[in-house]
């Protein structure tokens, strides 16, 4: 049973609303969730997408397969692939997009 049973109005006009719902499926909330979360100052998260899963699990195999599995070339290759996976996702690219893959901010 909810022990939340007080209500709150809150009027706001349709684009705040949409971005408050956008905000609030990105952190893996409801809408009221988001909302109480915020108005009490406690920390949200965004959940990461897929893109992101995709760069963590190369990673893992790289790191299990390391010694065993790849040549120093091969390494740098698939380590470079990563790098470039990571920032299309910092950079919120898709399918390479960025034609270099160079973003001055993250130190390359």
């Amino acid at each position: 049973m909810r022990n939340r049973s007080i209500g709150i109005n809150v009027r706001v006009n349709e684009k705040e609303k949409k971005k408050l719902q956008r905000n609030a499926k990105k952190s893996g909330l409801t809408l009221s969730a988001y909302l109480r979360k915020t108005g009490l100052g406690q920390k949200i998260y965004e959940i990461p997408d897929e893109n992101f899963y995709k760069v963590y699990t190369g990673i893992v195999e790289l790191k299990n397969e390391f010694s065993a599995k790849y040549d120093e070339e091969e390494i740098k290759e698939k380590i470079t692939k990563i790098q470039s996976d990571f920032l299309d996702i910092y950079n919120h690219k898709d399918n390479g997009d960025d034609e270099n893959g160079d973003n001055k901010n993250m130190g390359n």
